[in-house]
């Protein structure tokens, strides 16, 4: 990580655990019949296509659930246009610190979704802010912050498998597997109320 990086990280968390302080949020458990509005994280595609995020969303959709999904690619231009509820974010809608603009922040504060499903599986600091700021109910995802965002946590680090000959593990974990996941233990878990 550069001394950038470094920077970028450490603003957020003091940013987050302020933001965290001061903002009161009702969390309350959402199970899967419950959740009427979702809003999903991921990280693009080089093509934009995206297809298994398309798949979830048509699943969603056919469960009669209303979903939002906001992305991010790690390019300065996207060909993919930015539709109400289908967005791709890139460097250009996000500050020098890799915050998203306030206009996309704004955006997120006027909405309010029962579920947040975060499938980003490494570390990306807009979706990261994005994820901070937005007004959902139940937050799911995996473990990525020494902060509370999330309210589900799916650990996936007893997955991580080693890379032949280095020192470094590799999760053989995709947002397919945690959608997956995180839904199975959403239909599975039942509620009193």
């Amino acid at each position: 990580m550069n001394m950038f990086e470094k920077l970028n990280h450490y603003l957020f968390q003091k940013r987050a655990q302020r933001y965290l302080r001061d903002t009161e949020r009702e969390r309350r458990f959402v199970n899967y019949d419950k959740a009427k509005t979702v809003l999903i994280l991921f990280e693009s595609e080089f093509s934009e296509k995206n297809p298994g995020i398309r798949k979830m969303i048509y699943q969603l959709q056919q469960d009669g659930k209303k979903v939002s999904a906001w992305g991010f690619i790690d390019k300065k231009e996207v060909m993919t246009s930015i539709l109400p509820d289908f967005r791709i974010l890139h460097h250009k809608q996000t500050d020098f610190f890799q915050k998203p603009t306030i206009s996309y922040i704004n955006e997120l504060e006027n909405q309010e979704f029962d579920l947040m499903l975060d499938l980003t599986t490494k570390p990306m600091l807009p979706m990261q802010y994005i994820a901070m700021y937005a007004k959902a109910s139940f937050k799911c995802g995996i473990h990525k912050l020494d902060l509370p965002v999330y309210d589900f946590v799916l650990d996936v680090e007893s997955l991580t498998v080693p890379i032949e000959d280095t020192e470094f593990f590799e999760t053989p974990v995709d947002e397919i597997y945690l959608f997956d996941q995180i839904i199975f233990y959403l239909k599975s878990i039942q509620t009193n109320d």
